[in-house]
């Protein structure tokens, strides 16, 4: 029976590639003018422009900034694999 949820419903004539990052929570370790040091669950790659929502515990207000990965960097926290991002503050 057509018209199912299942059923194609566009078809693209040349594929797309994209990525889709999920927000996540990350850990600020440095905070500069220039430079942001994160620790995260995911790691990123080089050069992938992100947004930062950075707020303060407990305070209502947030800080929204466009920004680019330099570096990605696996370490060990508690055991556990995380990823130091350093990020540039892009204008």
């Amino acid at each position: 029976m057509p018209g199912r949820r299942r059923d194609q419903r566009f078809i693209l004539s040349v594929p797309w590639e994209g990525e889709l990052r999920v927000p996540a929570d990350v850990v600020i370790e440095e905070y500069g003018e220039k430079e942001v040091s994160v620790v995260s669950t995911a790691p990123a790659h080089r050069d992938e422009l992100l947004t930062l929502d950075a707020a303060a515990a407990g305070s209502e207000s947030a800080t929204t900034l466009n920004v680019r990965v330099k570096e990605s960097v696996p370490v060990v926290v508690d055991g556990v694999v995380r990823h130091r991002l350093r990020l540039a503050i892009v204008d």
